[in-house]
């Protein structure tokens, strides 16, 4: 550990302190397993008062973040680490934080507060040597995650750490303890205690466990974690009504919910959500009038319903439901070039995202080969409108508001005359410098 960047810096901090400073938890387990370390924590036996008071005149900034956890932000020049005086735990139930927590000086009860034993191992920085009270170094080397106390009495203190449980193996592709698993399952309903946002910030993070370490695949392992564990069904409980209903053959190998957990698999990070949410309105449809017909609409609500549940951003929510609206858009590229264009244009916030969306749902058949020629055609359309100059934004004109100011366009009819001018621009190649679309809105000022 000597020679990481931040050593330095906790060697001159672990002076102030007549007990041992160690570094604990993500930054020792990514050491041992050669990840890259972000966040660094730090634990000792010592309470953040005393924390505070030895270090009052030193270049270290400490501040209070938790009275009831004894947690500390230390500062020094650029850096940060967030300290923990050695606590125990009492929870009265699985609800993430716990109802009393009392200070301590036995390294092991720190230890056995924690979820894993990947997750507690400590390094005494001046000793410069790893102090494992529970085996965490072995487990790392077995590359396996085991819990720090039996597997039932972790989750009952937190059932959070179920989630946590998944992300964890999925990020940085370990395996789980057959006890460790089994204990999960049969703990499942403790998810029900969490709350949502809190399962939402897990959800996000396993969808995208790909990006954390660069680890092939991580998103969608973690996702069947979640579906082997049974977190799933609490989860996304829509999704898994997709299981053994079969689609047209000429189409799709496979039946809905592998075809999703396909497109998911295939799909870049950016479109997780609406990847798992794009065909999930089919066995809505089927229950309803025997077909999947209107799959997208229906898909529309209830990813909003879906979206709204888990209290995503509304940001989120308003672009995921209309990627899940507009999936099948000119599925069988027979749409009219003009169409395309304006769709185009209409669509353009999230036209990346959509031809990544249909390329991965294409894919996902596991019939027709690798490339979607609706994604194709969109693209080429595209390709051909940002050669030509075409304006996709008001922001794209060669005109602005003083231009309308001085052509006398009233201001609550200028957003209009934008938008008039922007939709016409698609077809008219003399609209496409700036004297011809300042002529365009003199001529048509009248009628705005």
């Amino acid at each position: 550990m000597r020679a990481e960047p931040f050593i330095k810096a906790l060697i001159e901090l672990s002076g102030y302190f007549d007990k041992p400073l160690y570094i604990v938890g993500g930054a020792i387990r990514n050491y041992h397993m050669g990840l890259k370390i972000t966040d660094i924590d730090l634990a000792a036996a010592i309470s953040p008062q005393e924390v505070i008071e030895r270090l009052k005149d030193s270049p270290f900034k400490a501040s209070l973040t938790s009275k009831k956890l004894f947690t500390l932000k230390i500062e020094h020049k650029d850096k940060y680490f967030e300290f923990t005086s050695f606590r125990k735990d009492t929870y009265t139930g699985g609800k993430h934080t716990p109802d009393q927590s009392s200070l301590t000086d036995d390294i092991l009860i720190d230890a056995k507060r924690r979820d894993f034993t990947v997750n507690a191992v400590y390094y005494d920085i001046l000793k410069d040597e790893f102090v494992d009270p529970l085996g965490g170094i072995d487990d790392l080397n077995n590359r396996i995650i085991r819990t720090v106390d039996l597997p039932e009495r972790v989750f009952s203190q937190d059932g959070l750490r179920l989630m946590r449980l998944a992300r964890q193996a999925a990020e940085m592709g370990l395996d789980i303890d057959k006890t460790v698993m089994d204990a999960a399952k049969e703990n499942v309903y403790l998810i029900k205690d969490i709350a949502i946002e809190r399962i939402r910030d897990e959800f996000d993070r396993i969808i995208t466990a790909d990006r954390k370490y660069n680890i092939p695949n991580a998103h969608i392992r973690g996702l069947k974690l979640l579906e082997k564990i049974g977190l799933l069904s609490y989860i996304l409980p829509e999704l898994e009504k997709g299981k053994g209903l079969s689609q047209r053959k000429d189409y799709h190998k496979y039946d809905v919910y592998t075809h999703i957990l396909k497109c998911f698999e295939y799909s870049q990070a950016e479109i997780r959500l609406a990847a798992l949410l794009h065909d999930i309105a089919k066995p809505f449809c089927v229950q309803n009038d025997g077909s999947m017909k209107g799959h997208d609409r229906e898909g529309k609500r209830m990813a909003e319903n879906i979206l709204n549940r888990l209290k995503y951003p509304k940001r989120t929510i308003s672009e995921v439901k209309k990627l899940v609206y507009l999936h099948m858009y000119d599925l069988k590229t027979n749409t009219k070039d003009s169409t395309i264009r304006r769709f185009i244009q209409e669509n353009f916030d999230i036209l990346d995202k959509l031809i990544a969306l249909k390329q991965a749902d294409h894919k996902a058949g596991g019939i027709m080969g690798e490339e979607s020629p609706s994604a194709a055609r969109l693209k080429e359309v595209f390709e051909k409108m940002k050669a030509e100059g075409i304006p996709f934004t008001t922001k794209d004109l060669k005109v602005d508001g003083k231009d309308l100011i001085e052509l006398d366009i009233p201001a609550h009819k200028r957003s209009l005359a934008l938008k008039s001018l922007l939709n016409a621009a698609i077809y008219g190649k003399d609209l496409l410098t700036r004297e011809g679309q300042l002529k365009y809105l003199s001529r048509n000022k009248k009628s705005f």
